[in-house]
């Protein structure tokens, strides 16, 4: 029942895609919001470099979502990209209802007309559905060592997500997320399951 509450919860921003672009790309759609953008970018260059302090890290992690949760309650998050900023910005949360949340806003900017973000509604959903001691079903998280050593994936069900279905939400096939294993299991480079068909660019 809570898998089905999960997948129906993803649908519902995709009702609203028409209006919702419209109201984004009409003349008076608003700018991205600059201060987001801004703790989007240092969020991600936190994570930079082979040297991570992550007590601290997890604590500015925190103090970022309570920024957020601040700008979201005062309706600074407006556009597609700011939504996929505050998305990128909660999947490094915690706990289920962080990631829970993180899917809510990627699929907002999904709706806002993000393509960035169509992959990153796949991962939130994995990551809550993992959270919740459930398996995944896109395929999108691994686990190993902290050098990315004996990668494997995180429990998957097989049986909800094909790879069409994959494809749409630029997510790559179970083939290619087999050989991202492979690569880095014999000492490649630790690849992404982020397509790069056209309609994700």
């Amino acid at each position: 029942m809570r898998l089905t509450l999960v997948l129906l919860l993803s649908l519902v921003p995709s009702c609203l895609q028409a209006q919702a672009s419209s109201i984004n790309n009409s003349p008076s759609s608003v700018s991205d919001n600059a201060t987001l953008t801004e703790m989007f970018t240092v969020d991600q260059k936190a994570r930079e470099g082979d040297h991570i302090d992550w007590a601290k890290l997890t604590k500015d992690d925190e103090q970022r979502r309570n920024d957020l949760r601040r700008m979201l309650s005062a309706g600074g998050v407006r556009t597609g990209n700011d939504y996929f900023h505050a998305a990128m910005i909660f999947q490094h949360g915690q706990n289920p209802d962080e990631y829970l949340e993180a899917h809510v806003l990627a699929m907002d900017a999904v709706a806002l007309g993000s393509k960035e973000a169509r992959w990153l509604s796949a991962a939130t959903l994995d990551r809550y559905l993992l959270s919740i001691w459930q398996p995944q079903v896109f395929g999108t998280q691994f686990h190993g060592g902290p050098n990315f050593e004996a990668m494997t994936h995180n429990k998957i069900n097989p049986a909800i997500v094909s790879d069409p279905m994959r494809s749409a939400i630029c997510v790559v096939s179970t083939s290619e997320q087999d050989k991202v294993l492979e690569t880095v299991n014999h000492g490649g480079k630790f690849g992404s399951t982020q397509s790069k068909e056209d309609h994700c660019k």
